[in-house]
């Protein structure tokens, strides 16, 4: 073989190795499937996460705390606790006041044993805060409490979780350019995480902290939006929370409403 033609094979090799390694490098173009997929997302960050049952749910619980406080103000639950029983009860307050003095409805939500990280064991407990504007017309804001801590182990971590919808808007009566009725996109819906790892860091149950959160996030930002399944996890147990304040302010309007009856029933009954 002469020298030429080693020259001429050698360079030939090193050329295809260049190719090859400039094709392995290469992006993967996306399937037709995946860029509609993503054309679906864009679409949904771009428009926002709004649901028609959650204002449906926004207008619901509102309308439970407008009746709830006109019966308050009538004194039908003052009145109930104290004529009703064989022995007068200790009444409680039905709307409580934050350290900015503003109204708001304290609503238990689930509590018990988490095994979602399992072998860790985490004993959990949950709060909603419900604020009614200062006329009762709609709601102010929602704040949704998550408390946990580790049952088990060696290692002590407290967490806090809350979700806080600082605009839930009850259905509009506005329409938009398509002449459809226009949904509260629920970007602005705020994620905050506490955390500690000493048993005396104490978060009390109010929904004003005094403390300032390790992490903030907002559920659809335009500069750094959330992972899109995340997005929809949060959406999704934001709805199943309302679903719960609802059936809880329901039954709460509806024992007051019976207590009014009551009342009525024992004044007018002669026998």
């Amino acid at each position: 073989m002469t020298l030429r033609q080693s020259a001429l094979i050698l360079s030939m090799s090193l050329l295809g190795g260049i190719s090859t390694t400039i094709w392995a490098e290469k992006p993967v173009s996306m399937t037709l499937k995946d860029r509609d997929t993503q054309k679906q997302i864009d679409a949904q960050r771009s428009s926002g996460f709004a649901d028609n049952e959650i204002d449906t749910l926004h207008a619901t619980i509102s309308e439970h705390l407008t009746k709830m406080k006109k019966l308050q103000d009538l004194g039908v639950d003052k009145t109930a606790s104290q004529y009703l029983g064989h022995t007068p009860d200790t009444l409680k307050d039905l709307f409580l006041k934050d350290a900015e003095g503003k109204l708001y409805l304290e609503i238990k939500l689930p509590q018990g044993q988490s095994y979602i990280d399992w072998p860790k064991v985490y004993l959990y407990d949950g709060l909603a805060f419900v604020y009614p504007k200062a006329d009762f017309t709609e709601l102010d804001r929602i704040i949704l409490m998550f408390k946990r801590v580790n049952a088990d182990g060696t290692v002590y971590v407290k967490e806090m979780r809350r979700l806080v919808n600082p605009s839930p808007k009850n259905q509009s009566t506005e329409k938009d350019e398509k002449g459809e009725f226009k949904i509260d996109p629920n970007s602005d819906i705020q994620l905050e995480y506490y955390q500690a790892l000493t048993s005396d860091t104490i978060w009390p149950n109010v929904p004003v902290q005094k403390v300032q959160p390790n992490i903030t996030m907002v559920l659809n930002d335009a500069k750094d939006p959330l992972p899109y399944d995340k997005q929809k996890h949060i959406m999704l147990t934001y709805k199943k929370m309302l679903r719960k304040i609802s059936k809880h302010t329901e039954r709460k309007l509806r024992n007051m409403e019976l207590d009014q009856k009551q009342l009525i029933t024992k004044i007018i009954d002669y026998n």
